[in-house]
């Protein structure tokens, strides 16, 4: 693991929610899903619509720009087999939201 950088306090992530923020100058998608918190590039690979104010449902990401569909889980587009947005490890440490500003390796 690299140098986890902390960006908010859990609080602000309500479950259900997301929020954008700013690791190393990267834009990053901070998810709530049922009280785990899960990071994705926050650029649309294909319109580069922030993630964060798409709408989740489940364990997906609907774009609110091109309604491309990611899962928040792993960032693999829905229904395009090999195509993802980069995931960040994410850790809470105390009450802070800590992300880790290297993306973690694709699997496969």
């Amino acid at each position: 693991m690299h140098e986890l950088v902390a960006v908010a306090t859990v609080d602000r992530i309500a479950p259900g929610r997301a929020m954008s923020v700013v690791v190393a100058g990267e834009a990053i998608a901070v998810f709530n899903v049922a009280g785990r918190l899960y990071a994705l590039d926050d650029a649309c690979i294909l319109c580069g619509t922030s993630l964060a104010i798409g709408s989740i449902d489940g364990m997906s990401v609907l774009c609110a720009g091109c309604d491309w569909s990611y899962d928040i889980t792993s960032g693999c587009v829905h229904g395009i087999p090999g195509l993802r947005s980069d995931t960040f490890t994410v850790a809470v440490i105390d009450t802070r939201v800590m992300v880790d500003a290297m993306p973690m390796p694709h699997a496969g």
